[in-house]
Formats: C-alpha cells, sequence, structure tokens
C-alpha cells in the first residue's frame, strides 16, 4: 500500500474510477440510461427535484444498479414499486459516483479517500437544512449500503441508510403495496449448480 504496488489488474479499475467514477469506466452522462422507457419520469435532484426535502428518500443507484444489465433491472423494478407505492424519491443521476467500496476492498486507501470525501460532499449539499434523522437514504447494492452507513460517518456523512428490501418490506406492511402470488404455471423450479 505504502508502495501503490497493486496487481497490474487492478491498475485499470483504479483509473476507470478515479476518471469516470465507475468501475466500468463509462460515462456519467450514462448514469440514467436505465431509466429509459419507463412510463414514468424518474425524479433527478436539481433538475425535477429542488433539494432531499422535497422527497422521503434518496435512491442511491450505485455503479452495478446503472450500469451491470441485471442490477438495471432490479433498479428498474424499485423505481417501479416506489412509484406504485406513492413514495417520493429522487436519485442523483449524474451527481453520483462510486462509493469507492472496490478501491478499499483491493487496498487503494487513497482513492477510496478520495471518493468517499466527494461523495459526502455531495450528499451534505443534497440534505443541507435537512435535520438529522430525515435524511434517508436507500440503496440496492450490499457495498454502497455498508460504505454509506458505516464508513462514510468517518468522513461527516451522516445519513439514514437503508436496503431497498427494508423500504419494500415496510411498504407491504403499510398496505401501500400488495404482493400477488405468481400462477404455479409461472413459477421457474429453482436450481442449484455445485460448485
Amino acid at each position: 500500500l505504502m508502495e501503490s504496488a497493486f496487481p497490474r489488474e487492478l491498475g485499470g479499475m483504479f483509473r476507470k474510477l478515479e476518471s469516470k467514477g465507475n468501475p466500468w469506466g463509462l460515462a456519467p452522462r450514462k448514469r440514467m440510461d436505465w431509466a429509459k422507457g419507463l412510463d414514468f419520469e424518474v425524479p433527478v435532484i436539481g433538475v425535477d427535484v429542488e433539494d432531499a426535502s422535497e422527497v422521503d428518500y434518496l435512491f442511491w443507484v450505485g455503479c452495478a444498479g446503472t450500469f451491470d444489465d441485471e442490477g438495471k433491472k432490479t433498479t428498474r423494478a424499485i423505481v417501479e414499486l416506489l412509484e406504485t407505492a406513492g413514495v417520493k424519491y429522487c436519485v442523483l443521476s449524474k451527481g453520483e459516483t462510486c462509493t469507492g467500496d472496490p478501491a478499499r476492498r483491493a487496498g487503494n486507501e487513497f482513492l477510496f479517500q478520495m471518493l468517499a470525501e466527494e461523495n459526502v460532499t455531495t450528499l451534505n449539499g443534497v440534505f443541507d437544512g435537512v435535520p438529522a434523522g430525515q435524511r434517508k437514504i436507500i440503496t440496492s447494492c450490499a457495498h454502497c449500503f455498508n460504505t454509506l452507513r458505516n464508513e462514510y460517518p468517518d468522513f461527516d456523512g451522516h445519513f439514514d441508510v437503508f436496503h431497498h428490501t427494508q423500504l419494500l418490506n415496510r411498504l407491504v406492511r403499510d398496505g401501500l403495496l400488495k404482493p400477488v402470488p405468481r400462477p404455479a404455471s409461472a413459477r421457474k423450479p429453482i436450481t442449484y449448480h455445485d460448485p
């Protein structure tokens, strides 16, 4: 770490995180491509919503939810459920960048801290004037969840972070979402593969 002697395979990811804000190295302008074709507009902070005081939750989409094909399906399903339940939410769009978790896990603490400080500055700006206990963020990514909730407080990022399953569970309990069982003919069998 002190010598920045990382395996060569990690160098590309580090450069992509530093220059584009995601491990895929895709342009930040593509951060809302996952929302194309939805029957509604996904509210973006600073465009459709002035600040986080106007919404119940900021949805931190994360890099996988933005750029990974399977992750995009989850992201779309989450916002469809939020819309159905009437939850007031918004996303950061291009204002979001990687939490830095991949860099920290790979041992590049400097890059992690750089991304963390950038995100905390952005989030504190978004939540400026919003009292503690109402600075609510939901995310579908377990890595983003852990970083935002447990590691960002070290950088003065104090937010109430929830995994999307926690919120969806509450919405079902409150009767705002009603699960509809699929008919047996539409169910796919679960298959397990031995390693």
